[in-house]
């Protein structure tokens, strides 16, 4: 008989747990998933972020998750030496036989109060659209053994009221960004995820919910020396009963720093407690940055799994435009 995962899932929602969201190990290469007041704080015009995770390849249900977004500086000029932000982003995840799929689309507002030359606080919002969906065409059912042998032809004998929905979402966040040179800063924020709580179930029960999410990160960059930086980062979140700790730093080792032609290797390791140990390398090219990370499962699942977790791919590409000479000093932050 085939895995019966769809069966496991709709028990779950039936059963009225909450549920949660996707996650990265890279969660500092995905900004606008991290936190909404991230919109337009970098250093440039334009971002773009890709991200890919393939979690559990091992086991019969792997995950695939994928999520894109672009952000931009808006009315640059306008507004003194503050900014704001304004951007969009798309996340996808597909599980199992059902192929079990949610995908968000969500847009970010965030404008940054500068304090004075190195210290600005950033606040920002979004609002999009989710959307959840199953299908039944690789699932097998009781229904469909006749006694001796599978028979596809046979009446599932399941109704299902709903394979499809689409939900209203709402995100805030704050975050402090202290910059004291372009190689040593940090930033410190925390967001509050789903504010809206909205109904999650197909079979339209309305005590099946998507929980808040609290999440509060830390990243930061410490230059060492003429060519090292230490790079630590931190990521806190709960979700109703759940909850997620990522901790772990890389060192980023700078083969040359000459303008336009910088060159940067990163070699890190990242924890999660009680799930996975993660090492992860990083090129950085100019304005683009990419990284690679592995997750080595630690969790009970490892006997399954056999003790791999899922790769994951990250990147980050920045233009930064040619600005006419201004005779006002600009800020130097961003």
């Amino acid at each position: 008989m085939k895995r019966l995962i769809y069966i496991g899932i709709m028990i779950w929602f039936a059963a009225g747990l909450q549920a949660q969201d996707i996650h990265y190990s890279q969660f500092y290469l995905s900004p606008l998933n991290l936190n909404p007041a991230l919109t337009g704080v970098f250093n440039g015009d334009m971002r773009f972020a890709a991200n890919y995770r393939y979690q559990w390849f091992t086991v019969p249900v792997p995950y695939t998750t994928v999520s894109g977004s672009f952000d931009s500086k808006i009315l640059d000029g306008r507004i003194g030496d503050n900014v704001m932000g304004a951007g969009l982003q798309f996340n996808y995840d597909r599980a199992g036989d059902s192929k079990l799929s949610s995908m968000h689309i969500i847009a970010s507002l965030a404008y940054a109060q500068k304090i004075n030359k190195r210290n600005f606080f950033s606040i920002g919002g979004q609002i999009g659209l989710g959307q959840r969906s199953f299908k039944t065409d690789d699932l097998t059912f009781d229904s469909q053994f006749n006694g001796d042998i599978f028979d596809p032809t046979l009446n599932t004998e399941e109704n299902f009221p709903s394979q499809s929905f689409i939900y209203n979402d709402a995100n805030v966040g704050v975050n402090w960004r202290f910059q004291l040179t372009e190689r040593t800063n940090f930033n410190i924020g925390g967001a509050l995820h789903h504010l809206t709580t909205p109904k999650v179930s197909f079979f339209d029960s309305k005590d099946v919910r998507l929980a808040r999410k609290w999440s509060g990160n830390i990243d930061a960059s410490f230059q060492l020396g003429t060519v090292v930086d230490f790079m630590p980062a931190f990521l806190y979140q709960r979700q109703g009963t759940y909850q997620e700790m990522v901790a772990g730093a890389s060192f980023k080792y700078h083969l040359s720093v000459d303008r336009g032609k910088e060159v940067g290797l990163m070699i890190g390791s990242w924890y999660r407690p009680g799930d996975a140990v993660i090492p992860s390398v990083g090129l950085q090219y100019n304005n683009l940055r990419v990284g690679f990370s592995y997750d080595i499962n630690i969790s009970p699942l490892k006997i399954a799994t056999n003790r791999n977790g899922g790769p994951e791919l990250g990147l980050i590409y920045i233009i930064r435009k040619v600005k006419s000479i201004n005779p006002f000093k600009s800020c130097p932050i961003f």
